[in-house]
């Protein structure tokens, strides 16, 4: 059984890259705490998607979204475990996109915007007959 789930928390470890037989993709884990209790989810995310959530390390604030499912397990200390797996299909960030070019300073001045000049219309035949 699968339902869509949206979790936002930081990321408890450097998403990883990994290859497979069709194309690279990431996986992290997200630490979401509510009150006194904590919940981490294991994502994995595909393609463009992958390679920016490659570009977030540990302690990052993420909220990612998309099909889940429930997963029990029995730990390495005999007690059994239950988590849950997101597919990311949205993501977002706390943490502003990195920037390619230098951020340029915006004015206060508006600039004047000249009117669209009419074309010279010798016969006439353009813009009809004057008024």
């Amino acid at each position: 059984m699968s339902f869509f789930a949206l979790v936002s928390g930081t990321l408890a470890a450097d998403p990883q890259a990994r290859d497979g037989q069709k194309g690279r993709f990431a996986t992290a884990s997200i630490r979401s705490v509510a009150g006194e209790d904590a919940v981490v989810a294991s994502v994995i995310a595909f393609g463009p998607l992958a390679e920016q959530m490659l570009t977030f390390s540990k302690g990052d604030a993420l909220a990612v979204s998309g099909p889940a499912k429930l997963n029990t397990w029995t730990g390495k200390d005999g007690l059994e475990r239950h988590g849950i797996s997101i597919t990311v299909t949205q993501l977002a960030a706390a943490k502003p996109p990195s920037r390619a070019r230098p951020a340029t300073r915006r004015t206060s001045r508006r600039q004047e915007v000249a009117a669209p000049s009419v074309p010279d219309d010798p016969i006439g035949d353009l813009w009809g007959p004057a008024p």
